[in-house]
């Protein structure tokens, strides 16, 4: 797979201008539990050398991405008193988190609004990518067997060549911050918005000149993922519209900045005027939330708590954990997201062993509130990518809650060390789905004529793959956000089917115009594994339409061809802010006496490495067309 597609190798660039110079210091702090080191290591900003320090839980691991909170100490502490006394150090080992403490200048936080801002910005790139796996005795973990980690690459950008780096990946960055950090820290996600999922602090006071940057133009963080890109965003927004789940501690009554604080969230978040009253661990807390959408809410509490232990594991367990910013648009979007405990609970957690010295595979079912045994409901197999297991990425999709409305059984495999490999058309991960398929029907009736699929980016890979090498297994499939290329051994496996007879998979492909698979324009590639899988799909529904290619004038490369596809566009979500539809849908037909739309096409605009929030209908509208009978045919259901 060295040539795997640009969307699974999905790479932020580094925004901040300030050049970064890594140390490899230790600094040993203790708790309850025992030793465990924090690493050190300073950035240059303007000529300055600062340092920061970051902690990463023993339960990590190179092939799942790590949720990073970001935690700023007040003035009169040093990093490592507060690194202990908050709390953060035991709860981030215990729960299985990483945490980066940027450090104060000599005199303490900048006194002036956004005086931080550089710094914290080239502390939030570099932390990114700097997550480095440390023992308990302070030195770097032994790399693993050569040839024994998979999940190189991935959604937030692997690991950069080093086998001691854990991933992170933009969905889970958190910021908080006590006194003064609380004050940089509010500033910095004002100036930031789009960099984090939510945001708590304790007596920020920001000052005035730092809520004037919200009228300045969002930077289109997931816009420019891909180095060069220069596509503008066809939804525009301010900093000041990019909504920010935020909780806000106040000791005693509110200042000025503190109210016009609470007031610039709840613009920012679009929230319902009066609030709902929660009493969480104790305190009573006043919850602003978006009537369409509850995690962008805004949080106010009044408690003469100090920033200890106690208030840490409230901000974790019953705020941050439960929140994610998903790629699904130039800024991101503020959304829900389960625990592990929650899809523990909430799921059927299945394995099955497919033999040959494997470790059993793991996978998680969720039947429709109104499923009762002896019903035959279809299934959609939904497949994570990499470094995405799958009781994660099932928040990102969120097609079990269409199955609950729209009345289908979900399932979402995990592949071992959360990366497919769809190079073997008979491997141990083909093998797996095969078998899942086979055991719920078995043990849940499903109907084995509506069977589906779909997956993103190496999940993608692996879709496409199942679809092409085993169709009579599936209705219908659709890929999202990443291809291939497909391997010798399966085009080979594909041929042979082929000579044995006229097989057909309806498929439904789901790209994002920048994502980084995508050319650096927004313009849909007339060349790479993108172009190659429209190309092969074509050939092997009988599709004859033709595409165009247009040479472009680009102003990031040389000129290339882009492609314009055959069949008429038809536009989808249309609203407010895509008044000509996100949802770019080309219907190719086959060739067939009575044409069958065997292939769709979806160019979506604006739409990162990630999936909008319409994405698993629009799937799952596609889907519940089609039928594959008994002895392998199609058939499709107006």
């Amino acid at each position: 797979m060295a040539r795997l597609a640009g969307a699974f190798c999905t790479r932020i660039v580094a925004a901040a201008a300030a050049s970064i110079v890594l140390t490899g210091m230790l600094s040993p702090v203790a708790y309850a539990a025992g030793a465990y080191p924090m690493g050190r290591q300073t950035v240059s900003v303007d000529g300055e050398d600062r340092s920061y320090s970051y902690f990463i839980s023993s339960k990590a691991n190179r092939s799942t991405f790590q949720f990073v909170v970001f935690a700023l100490h007040d003035n009169g502490q040093t990093v490592d008193q507060f690194a202990e006394r908050s709390g953060w150090l035991k709860l981030a080992e215990d729960s299985g988190f990483a945490v980066v403490f940027p450090e104060a200048g000599r005199g303490g936080w900048a006194p002036t609004s956004g005086g931080e801002d550089a710094y914290l910005k080239a502390v939030f790139d570099h932390a990114r990518t700097h997550l480095i796996l440390v023992g308990p005795d302070g030195a770097p973990l032994a790399p693993p067997p050569r040839g024994g980690a998979r999940g190189e690459g991935g959604e937030g950008g692997g690991r950069g060549g080093n086998p001691n780096r854990v991933p992170s990946w933009a969905p889970w960055y958190y910021l908080t911050g006590a006194g003064a950090g609380g004050t940089a820290a509010q500033e910095f996600a004002i100036d930031y918005p789009g960099l984090f999922a939510a945001v708590a602090t304790q007596n920020a006071a920001p000052y005035d000149a730092a809520f004037a940057k919200g009228d300045q133009p969002a930077q289109g963080y997931f816009q420019y993922m891909r180095a060069g890109k220069n596509a503008a965003p066809t939804w525009k927004q301010l900093k000041k519209e990019v909504p920010l789940a935020v909780w806000i501690f106040n000791s005693g009554p509110p200042s000025r900045s503190q109210v016009k604080e609470t007031d610039y969230w709840k613009r920012s978040n679009a929230v319902a005027a009066a609030p709902a009253a929660r009493t969480i661990d104790g305190m009573q807390t006043a919850v602003f939330s978006n009537a369409a959408n509850p995690s962008q809410q805004v949080r106010v509490t009044t408690t003469p708590r100090a920033y200890d232990a106690a208030l840490t594991a409230t901000i974790w367990n019953d705020f941050f954990d439960h929140l994610a910013r998903w790629t699904s648009s130039a800024n991101g979007d503020v959304g829900s997201k389960l625990t592990h405990a929650e899809v523990d609970k909430t799921f059927d957690v299945k394995t099955i062993d497919v033999g040959g010295g494997q470790q059993p595979y793991t996978y998680y079912v969720k039947t429709p509130s109104t499923y009762r045994p002896g019903q035959h409901l279809p299934v959609v197999i939904s497949a994570h990518g990499a470094n995405f297991p799958a009781w994660l990425y099932l928040s990102q999709i969120k097609m079990h809650e269409l199955g609950e409305r729209e009345g289908f059984i979900t399932v979402y495999p995990n592949a071992h060390n959360n990366m497919w490999d769809f190079t073997r058309p008979d491997g141990g991960d083909q093998k797996f789905i095969r078998q899942i398929v086979a055991d719920v029907i078995r043990d849940y009736g499903v109907d084995p004529t509506r069977v589906y699929m779909q997956g993103f980016s190496f999940g993608s890979g692996m879709t496409y793959m199942m679809g092409i090498s085993y169709p009579g297994l599936f209705a219908a499939v659709s890929p999202n956000n990443g291809i291939g290329p497909m391997s010798k051994e399966v085009n080979a496996w594909v041929d042979g089917l082929k000579a044995k007879g006229d097989v057909r998979i309806p498929m439904m492909i789901v790209y994002g115009a920048v994502d980084s698979g995508a050319s650096v324009d927004a313009t849909i590639p007339a060349q790479g594994v993108l172009r190659d899988a429209i190309d092969q799909i074509k050939t092997y529904n009988h599709i004859a339409t033709p595409d165009r290619y247009v040479r472009f004038d680009s102003l990031n490369s040389a000129p290339y061809d882009m492609l314009v596809p055959g069949p008429k566009l038809e536009p989808a979500a249309v609203d407010a802010r895509y008044p000509a539809g996100r949802f770019q849908v080309y219907k190719y037909a086959s060739t067939d006496p009575k044409p069958l739309s065997l292939f769709q096409f979806v160019w979506v605009t604006d739409l990162p490495h990630g999936a909008d929030l319409r994405e698993a209908k629009l799937e799952w509208d596609y889907f519940k067309h089609w039928r594959r009978n008994a002895d392998g045919s199609l058939a499709f259901i107006p």
